[in-house]
C-alpha cells in the first residue's frame, strides 16, 4: 500500500540546528536587546535626570575671562577659610564641640559619673551595635549600598582610657545577638513602617554564656528609637509587638524585653548607664523602679566624632553642658497635642473613606512646657479650672534641664530697660570642683487679662526670650551673663479681637531660671506662693499702656507693613484649648474610630483591642476644596506689556549682583529669557538648577541634608539640629552654617535644603532629630545663626518645611493627596511661624561685588544683602490649601509682611499630584523641586499673559538669589561661563556617552562573535 504520511521528505543536505546552537542564538538575542535598551535609555531616560546626575558627582563649571581686564579686581567675592587639606581638623573640632555641649546628663545620682580611668564597660543592647557607627549618605541609601557595621565604640572608649568588654560587644555583632535588629522605623519613605524594637531577650544572652562576661564592669545600656521621613513614631505597638502587653504600649516606652534586662542590671549591678540614642524625648518615669541606674545620657546622634566624646565624657575629660529642648513626661499620650496626633482621615457623606487625612492642632499655644508649666501655675493659684493635674506625676525633666559635673550658682539678677529693649544680667559662678559650662536661660511671662480671656487669647506661663552659654569657667571662677530681647517679644497676636499683635497692659515679669520650671517658679515665689523658687532671680515690668495696646506691635518690624489675619480659613470647627478652663477645654479625638485597621501607629482604640484609623465626615463642600488647585490669589493679574522672551540686551547675571532687587537692569535682563528657561525654572529645579545660556546664569548645585551635605562639600556629617539645639550655644550655630558654607566652597554646592525648624509639636513626630525643639525661640534663635554663618559664605539656604509640617504621617504620601492642617492664627503666628520669621529678619551679612563706574571702568565694592534668601514649603495643606500653593501664606505673610524678594521652592514633587506649578506661582512660589520631566503635568505657556507675569516673577526671584551667591564667584561684566571640565561635558554627559559607548561596543562584539560563529559553522558544514 502506498503511504499515507504528508510528511515531507528533509531536503538535501540541510541540518537540524542543534541545542547549543538554538542557547548562543538566544542569549545573543538576549544581550543585543540589553545592548540597545542601554543605548536608547543613555539617550531618552537618562537626559530626564541630569541635573540630579550632576549634583551627585559634581557640576565642572567655571568662568573665562579672556579679553577680560581683571587688573587690580578681585572676583572670588566669597573666600575659603580652608583646604581640603585643613578643613578637616577644624570639621571635627566644630562635631566634638556640639556632642560635648549637646549631649544632656539628666540624671547622675551620687557623682556616679564621670568613671575612674580603666572602667571596664558592658554596652547592654543590640543597639549599641550601631552606635557611633556613621549612617548612610543620601547616595549610599539610593544606590542600596551598605554602611559597614564595625564596632565604634571599643576604639573610642579605648580612647578615652576606658576598656570595653569584648566579648558582650561579640556577641552583638557576630554571635547570636546579630540577629536580633532593631526595625528601620519609615521604610522607603514612608511606604510602609517597622518600629519592631526586637531587643536580645535576656534568655538569650544567658544561653549564650555572655552575661559573666559583665561581672566587674559597668554596664551602659543604649535604649534606642528611630524614626525617620515619612513615618511618625507609633502610638501604640499594635503592629509590631507580639504580646497584647507590648502591642498596648507606645514606641516611646521601653517593652518587656527591655525591661526584663533592665531589672537584671537593676539587681546584679549598683551602677549602670542609661545612654539614650533618640530624636524622641522618651518616656522615663519607669527609672523610679530602678534606682541603680544612678545616671542618664541623652544622645541623639553620634555626628562622625561624638562616641569619641561620649567616651570623654563617661571618663570626665569632658564636662557635659547640654539641656533639654523639650519636655520628658511620664505619658506622651496625655499631652494635649498627642490627642490629634496620626492617623485620622475624612470621610464623605455616605460614610465612605475618602483620600484625604486631616490634624486639628486642638492644643493651641499648648504645647510642651507652655501646656505643663501653665497649667501647673494654675493648679497653685488655684485657677482656671485646672482640676486634678499633678506636675511631680506628669513631667520627668523640664524643658531646658540639663546636669553638669560641676556646680553652679546664680547671683545679683537684674533687668533695664532702654526703650523696647530689655537687658537681663545674671553673674554665674562656678561652685564645683572641676571647669564646666552653664546655660542661662531668660523666661519672661504676660498677664493674663479678662480681654484675653474675653477674645480667646492664650498666654503661657512662661516662655523663652533669650538665653546664652558662659565660657569655661574654672572652679570659684564667675561670669556676668547678660541677654538682651525686645518689648516685641512679649506680644501675643489676638486672632479674634483686634486681628493683629497686641500688649497687654499690666505686670509682665522676667526671670532667669535654669529650666522651665525653675523660671515659673521663680515667678510663683515673687508673686506670693509657697513653692520651691527664688524670687530674687525674678524682676517685674510695667510698660507704658494703661489699656490694651492693639497699634504699636500691627505692624512688621522690618517692612512696616500691616499684620492681620492671614489663615482665618484654618480655624477648622474645632475647640481650643484655654486655660481659662483647662478641664472643660481638654482636646479630644477629633474624630472617631473606623472599621480601618491602622497601619499608620494610632493607639488602640477600639473596644476589640484594635488600632482603628480616627474618621470624620467631610462636607461635599470641603471635600471640593480639597480638590481644588485654587491658591486663594483675589486677584489673578495677566502681565501688563508685550510678552518679551529672548531680547538681545547684552546683560549676564553677573551684571546684576549687587544691585537691588527692583533695579530696572532685572527686567532687561528677565527679557533675554526663553520659554524654556521658564520650564526649566519653574517645572524642574530639584537638587539645582540648570545652567541658562540666555542669561549667563551658572548651573546651581542644591543638596539636603540638615546635618551636613549630601553631595556638593566634603562628606562630613555633623550632629544633628537636636543635637546642636540642645547645645543651648547660639556661637555653635553660627560655627556650623559657616563651616556649611566653607564646604560648599570646596565640594561645589551652592544651596543648602536647610535648616528645618518644625516644631516638636510631640516626641511622636519622625522628624524632631532635623528640627530643634518643642520652643520655636530656640528653634529660630538656633537656625538664623546657621543661616548667617552660611550667608557668609555665599550660600543661599532654603529654610524648611514651610509651614505646620509637624506631623510625618500622611503629610505628603509620596505626592498623592496632602493632609488638611487645621490650626488657630495665634499658634501659627507664635510657635509654628515664628521660626522661620525670625530667619528672614536675622539681618544683612556683606556682599561683595565688581561695580561699574560711570566712565565704564570697575572696581570691587561691597553692599549687603539678607542673609536669608531661601525658603522651601511643605507637602500639607493649611486648612484645605496646599501650603506651597497658598497665596496669604506665601504673597501675605512672607512676600509681604516680611518683605521677602527670595527664592522659594516646594518639597520634592516629582509625585505631587496636587503640588501645581500655575498654583504654586499665583501663590507667590517660584519652583519645583522634581529632577523628572513634568511636561505632563504643567509646561509653560509662552502666549498665556497670566502664566508669563507670574513665571517671570519667579525666575527673577532665583537669578536674585543665585547672582548673590557663591555660584558667582570669578565672573564680571564680559566673563564667559565655560562648562564641563578639560572634556567640555558634565558627569551626565559623561555616563550617557560612557553607557552608549558600552551598548555600542556590547552590539558590535554581539554582531562579530555571531558573523565569526556563523562563518566556521559553515566551513564545517
Amino acid at each position: 500500500m502506498a503511504s499515507t504520511s504528508t510528511d515531507a521528505p528533509e531536503a538535501k543536505g540541510a541540518k537540524k540546528i542543534g541545542p547549543a546552537r538554538i542557547v548562543g542564538i538566544v542569549v545573543s538575542a538576549v544581550l543585543a536587546v540589553a545592548m540597545v535598551a542601554i543605548i536608547v535609555a543613555a539617550n531618552t531616560v537618562l537626559p530626564k535626570f541630569n541635573q540630579i546626575i550632576n549634583s551627585y558627582f559634581g557640576v565642572e563649571q567655571s568662568w573665562s575671562n579672556d579679553g577680560v581686564d581683571t587688573s587690580g579686581l578681585d572676583l572670588t567675592y566669597n573666600k575659603a577659610d580652608y583646604d581640603m587639606g585643613s578643613i578637616s581638623e577644624a570639621e571635627e573640632t566644630l562635631d566634638k564641640d556640639i556632642a560635648g555641649e549637646g549631649y544632656v546628663l539628666l540624671k547622675n545620682d551620687d557623682s556616679s559619673l564621670p568613671l575612674e580611668k580603666g572602667t571596664k564597660l558592658s554596652f547592654v543592647g543590640g543597639n549599641s551595635r550601631s552606635l557611633g557607627v556613621r549612617n548612610q549618605t543620601m547616595l549610599e541609601s539610593t544606590l542600596g549600598i551598605e554602611v559597614s557595621s564595625s564596632d565604634a565604640l571599643t576604639p573610642a572608649m579605648e580612647a578615652a582610657g576606658l576598656s570595653v568588654n569584648t566579648t558582650l560587644t561579640d556577641f552583638y555583632i557576630n554571635g547570636k545577638g546579630k540577629d536580633y535588629v532593631m526595625g528601620e522605623g519609615s521604610v522607603s519613605y514612608g511606604d510602609d513602617e517597622d518600629f519592631s524594637i526586637n531587643e536580645c531577650p535576656l534568655s538569650v544572652m544567658r544561653d549564650a554564656g555572655v552575661l559573666d562576661s559583665l561581672e566587674g564592669t559597668t554596664p551602659v545600656f543604649v535604649m534606642k528609637r528611630v524614626a525617620g521621613e515619612g513615618r511618625d513614631m507609633p502610638r501604640s505597638m499594635y503592629n509590631h509587638a507580639t504580646s497584647d502587653e507590648d502591642k498596648a504600649k507606645s514606641y516611646l516606652e521601653p517593652d518587656s524585653t527591655e525591661l526584663e534586662i533592665l531589672q537584671y542590671l537593676n539587681d546584679n549591678f549598683d551602677n549602670t548607664v542609661l545612654l539614650i540614642n533618640s530624636n524622641a524625648a522618651i518616656e522615663l518615669d519607669w527609672l523610679e523602679q530602678f534606682p541603680n541606674i544612678k545616671s542618664v545620657i541623652v544622645v541623639p546622634t553620634t555626628g562622625t566624632y561624638g562616641a569619641e566624646v561620649l567616651g570623654s565624657i563617661l571618663a570626665g575629660d569632658v564636662n557635659p553642658s547640654g539641656h533639654t529642648v523639650d519636655t520628658y513626661v511620664a505619658d506622651a499620650s496625655a499631652a494635649p497635642a498627642a490627642q490629634n496626633f496620626g492617623d485620622y482621615q475624612y470621610l464623605d457623606e455616605s460614610g465612605n473613606l475618602t483620600k484625604y487625612n486631616y490634624v486639628s492642632y486642638e492644643e493651641g499655644i499648648y504645647v510642651g512646657y507652655r501646656y505643663y508649666e501653665t497649667r501647673y501655675e494654675d493648679v497653685v493659684l488655684n485657677q482656671g479650672n485646672a482640676g486634678d493635674f499633678n506636675y511631680e506625676a506628669e513631667v520627668c525633666y523640664p524643658f531646658g534641664y540639663g546636669l553638669s559635673y560641676t556646680t553652679f550658682e546664680w547671683s545679683d539678677f537684674s533687668t533695664s530697660w532702654s526703650g523696647k529693649t530689655c537687658t537681663a544680667t545674671v553673674t554665674v559662678t562656678n561652685t564645683g570642683d572641676v571647669a564646666g559650662k552653664d546655660a542661662v536661660e531668660i523666661y519672661a511671662q504676660s498677664p493674663y487679662t479678662d480681654y484675653d480671656r474675653a477674645n480667646g487669647v492664650e498666654k503661657a506661663a512662661v516662655q523663652l526670650v533669650g538665653y546664652a552659654k558662659t565660657k569655661l569657667l574654672e572652679p570659684g571662677e564667675s561670669q556676668v551673663v547678660t541677654v538682651t530681647f525686645d518689648e516685641s517679644q512679649l506680644a501675643s497676636y489676638d486672632a479674634n479681637g483686634a486681628k493683629t499683635y497686641i500688649l497687654d497692659a499690666g505686670t509682665y515679669y522676667v526671670t532667669a531660671g535654669t529650666d522651665a520650671h525653675a523660671a515659673v517658679n521663680n515667678i510663683l515665689a515673687a508673686k506670693g506662693a509657697k513653692v520651691d523658687g527664688d524670687k530674687a532671680l525674678a524682676d517685674t515690668y510695667v510698660p507704658a499702656n494703661a489699656e490694651v495696646d492693639t497699634t504699636t506691635y500691627s505692624t512688621d518690624s522690618l517692612t512696616g507693613v500691616a499684620v492681620t489675619n492671614q489663615l482665618d480659613d484654618a480655624k477648622g470647627d474645632v475647640t481650643y484649648l484655654t486655660r481659662s478652663d483647662w478641664t472643660g477645654t481638654f482636646p479630644t479625638h477629633d474624630g472617631t474610630p473606623t472599621t480601618q485597621v491602622s497601619t499608620w501607629g494610632n493607639e488602640i482604640n477600639g473596644e476589640d483591642g484594635v488600632s482603628y484609623t480616627y474618621g470624620k465626615t467631610a462636607s461635599a463642600e470641603l471635600l471640593a476644596q480639597l480638590d481644588s488647585t485654587d491658591s486663594g490669589n483675589p486677584d489673578v493679574k495677566a502681565w501688563d506689556g508685550e510678552l518679551v522672551y529672548g531680547a538681545d540686551n547684552g546683560l549676564t547675571l553677573a551684571d546684576l549682583r549687587g544691585l537691588d532687587y527692583d533695579d530696572p537692569k532685572w527686567s532687561d535682563l528677565l527679557d533675554q529669557l526663553t520659554p524654556d528657561d521658564y520650564n526649566l525654572m519653574v517645572a524642574r529645579a530639584g537638587y539645582g538648577t540648570e545652567y541658562l545660556e540666555s542669561v549667563g546664569k551658572p548651573a546651581g548645585t542644591d543638596a539636603d541634608s540638615t546635618s551636613g551635605w549630601s553631595w556638593g562639600g566634603t562628606g562630613m556629617t555633623f550632629c544633628n539640629p537636636m543635637t546642636v539645639g540642645q547645645t543651648w550655644n547660639q556661637e555653635i550655630a553660627y560655627r556650623l552654617g559657616n563651616m556649611i558654607g566653607n564646604e560648599s566652597l570646596l565640594g561645589g554646592a551652592t544651596g543648602w535644603y536647610a535648616p528645618a525648624m518644625n516644631i516638636h509639636r510631640s516626641p511622636y513626630s519622625g522628624r524632631n532629630g532635623e528640627y530643634f525643639s518643642e520652643d520655636p525661640f530656640l528653634s529660630g534663635a538656633m537656625a538664623s545663626q546657621e543661616v548667617k554663618g552660611a550667608a557668609e559664605k555665599g550660600v543661599y539656604t532654603m529654610i524648611k518645611h514651610f509651614a505646620f509640617n509637624d506631623q510625618e504621617n500622611h503629610r505628603g504620601d509620596r505626592g498623592e493627596w496632602s493632609m488638611a492642617t487645621w490650626l488657630n492664627e495665634q499658634s501659627a503666628r507664635e510657635l509654628y511661624l515664628k521660626p522661620f520669621e525670625m530667619c528672614m529678619k536675622v539681618g544683612d551679612v556683606e556682599l561683595n561685588y565688581v561695580k561699574q563706574n560711570d566712565d565704564g571702568t570697575y572696581e570691587n565694592d561691597t553692599t549687603t544683602v539678607r542673609a536669608c534668601q531661601g525658603l522651601m514649603t511643605s507637602f500639607n495643606r493649611i486648612g484645605a490649601t496646599w501650603c506651597g500653593g497658598s497665596y496669604n501664606l506665601l504673597t501675605g505673610i512672607v512676600r509681604t509682611e516680611w518683605g521677602f524678594d527670595g527664592w522659594i521652592i516646594t518639597d520634592n514633587a516629582d509625585m505631587g499630584k496636587f503640588m501645581g506649578a500655575e498654583q504654586m506661582i499665583e501663590a507667590g512660589g517660584d519652583a519645583k523641586l522634581t529632577t523628572n520631566d513634568q511636561s505632563d503635568m504643567w509646561s509653560f505657556d509662552s502666549t498665556d499673559a497670566v502664566s508669563y507675569r507670574y513665571a517671570r516673577e519667579s525666575v527673577h526671584h532665583l537669578l536674585y538669589t543665585m547672582a548673590n551667591s557663591h555660584s558667582m564667584n570669578g565672573a564680571m561684566h564680559g566673563s564667559t561661563f565655560v562648562s564641563g571640565g578639560g572634556t567640555g561635558m558634565q558627569k551626565a554627559d559623561i555616563v550617557r556617552w560612557a553607557l552608549t559607548g558600552v551598548g555600542a561596543v556590547g552590539l558590535a562584539i554581539i554582531v562579530a562573535a555571531n558573523v565569526v560563529c556563523e562563518v566556521r559553522r559553515r566551513k564545517r558544514a
